[in-house]
């Protein structure tokens, strides 16, 4: 269905303008905000911790396949999970 990958895709978006915003609101840097997400501390934010961290943010309205989506679209290296660089670039990058 083109309805359900525009609504992902959106959800792309929506989840990183969401980060943006966490960011300038709760006046942290992108390097507290990546730690606030990291719940095990080793560097990597990877599925369930992502998960976690949009959820406190944006509520209930990504699914796991829709975050699964999210860390595909941060991920440059393809590892599955989303490194401090990763995320600062995604946040910076697609600021438009």
């Amino acid at each position: 269905m083109s309805d359900n990958d525009e609504g992902e895709a959106w959800s792309v978006a929506d989840a990183m303008n969401k980060l943006r915003e966490a960011i300038a609101q709760n006046e942290q840097s992108i390097e507290d905000l990546f730690a606030s997400i990291d719940g095990d501390d080793d560097g990597k934010i990877n599925g369930p911790e992502l998960f976690m961290g949009l959820k406190k943010i944006v509520g209930d309205r990504l699914s796991p396949s829709q975050i699964s989506m999210i860390i595909e679209a941060l991920d440059a290296n393809e590892d599955n999970r989303v490194d401090l660089e990763e995320l600062r670039s995604a946040l910076l990058s697609k600021e438009e």
